[in-house]
């Protein structure tokens, strides 16, 4: 028996369809592949923007901390500063001695923390601290800034600080960044251009701006160094103190008068005054039983066994001499010890021919306390009374000022006025500030 079987055809794609498949499927990636780099560009803006955002409140820490040893600020590149006059100042941490990096956190901050009247445009070139580790350790500074080795981005920003003082209390913060820092910004860096120039020239401009401000009651105080103190003020504040709390008796012990008749070598002293007020210094010989000048024991062995009569550490102290109801503030102390010059020309107690007299070496002018002293320090804000004590407050050293210089080699130094900014007095002589401080 012969059976038919009949197969049922399997149809296929024709070449059109698949055709018109894939132009639609290519029509659609084109489209996609179209709007790809827009996506890639609005994450980088928005990964950058939260950068920035958390860069904002952590620099409003940082002023409102007052000058705090930060060590994530050693990832600032350079600070730029413009004085009222128009003067630039540029310091680059890549160019500083290692006290100078010691130092560099806290100067950071003291510039930044200027206010807007004394210095009204501050600038910094930052690493971000929010990059990846690499990035963080690895960066090389001051060699070709913006980018990694091995050619890969590295991101940073120019931020710009004001801090205005408000009229009542307090005082409000502004911080202004700007980003990124390309090739064309670089360059311009590295030619010395200063940074507000470029932020201001619409050629240089950076691509991107974001402003940030907020009140405190905080305000910018300068923070007093060694330069705005007297040779007395240097001497306190030389003593170790800072940041201890002592008493009267506690500054009579450090600080101990030195009477030339109260030996402290096994000699006592006396001084020769002439009429043109040349002070030097007579030694009692006990085994000649004579007074004798220095010069004369050259050569003898009793020499080596002589303390010197004065010391370098005199100057700025007083001079009491014995039967004179005087003293006289101690300017310079020659290098054997024995003589010595006095601030004032001698005219009470020195009489035309020449005399001997004891002497006392203190830290008090006649008639004068402690508690005088301390009434005028306060004053100065070098110390604060606490109940019975007295806490001696910081004097500020940068070993990086002098390396914020402008193109004349001058360091950056701003004169103050008498009053409004010293916690009460202002200093006697130097009034030049360099840091300020928001206290």
């Amino acid at each position: 028996m012969n059976v038919l079987v009949h197969e049922k055809l399997k149809k296929g794609f024709t070449i059109p369809e698949v055709t018109l498949a894939v132009g639609i499927v290519a029509f659609g990636l084109v489209a996609i592949f179209s709007i790809l780099p827009f996506g890639l560009s609005a994450q980088k803006d928005n990964r950058e923007e939260t950068i920035v955002r958390y860069e904002a409140e952590y620099w409003f820490a940082v002023l409102q901390a007052g000058g705090q040893p930060l060590e994530e600020l050693d990832r600032v590149e350079t600070i730029e500063l413009k004085d009222t006059a128009g003067s630039v100042y540029r310091a680059n941490w890549y160019d500083l001695s290692e006290a100078g990096k010691a130092s560099w956190s806290v100067d950071v901050c003291g510039w930044l923390s200027a206010p807007k009247a004394k210095v009204p445009r501050k600038f910094a070139r930052v690493r971000s601290i929010n990059g990846s580790l690499f990035d963080r350790l690895y960066s090389p500074r001051g060699q070709g800034g913006h980018y990694l080795e091995g050619g890969e981005f590295s991101f940073g920003y120019l931020l710009e600080t004001q801090i205005e003082r408000l009229p009542d209390s307090g005082s409000r913060i502004t911080l202004t960044f700007y980003w990124p820092i390309s090739e064309p910004v670089e360059t311009a860096l590295n030619s010395g251009k200063s940074i507000d120039s470029i932020v201001d020239n619409p050629q240089t401009r950076l691509a991107n701006t974001k402003t940030f401000s907020i009140l405190t009651n905080l305000r910018p105080n300068p923070a007093l160094s060694y330069v705005n103190l007297d040779a007395r003020q240097s001497q306190f504040m030389r003593a170790g103190l800072p940041g201890d709390e002592v008493s009267i008796d506690d500054l009579k012990t450090i600080f101990p008068d030195r009477k030339s008749l109260e030996s402290w070598d096994g000699f006592s002293r006396q001084l020769v005054l002439n009429a043109a007020g040349l002070i030097t210094v007579m030694i009692w010989n006990d085994q000649d039983k004579k007074w004798m000048r220095r010069e004369e024991f050259i050569g003898n062995p009793i020499e080596s066994e002589i303390s010197e009569a004065f010391h370098w550490n005199d100057v700025g102290l007083f001079l009491h001499i014995g039967g004179q109801n005087v003293s006289h503030s101690i300017s310079n102390v020659h290098l054997n010890g024995h003589y010595l010059t006095l601030t004032s020309t001698p005219g009470i107690g020195f009489t035309p021919t020449p005399t001997q007299a004891d002497y006392t070496v203190s830290f008090l002018k006649p008639l004068e306390t402690w508690g005088d002293v301390l009434s005028d320090y306060q004053r100065f804000g070098l110390v604060e009374k606490r109940q019975d004590k007295y806490r001696v407050n910081s004097i500020y050293n940068s070993d990086a000022i002098g390396a914020l210089t402008n193109s004349a080699g001058q360091t950056f130094r701003v004169p103050l006025e008498d009053g409004g900014y010293w916690p009460a007095k202002a200093p006697s002589s130097n009034r030049d500030c360099s840091f300020w401080f928001l206290r």
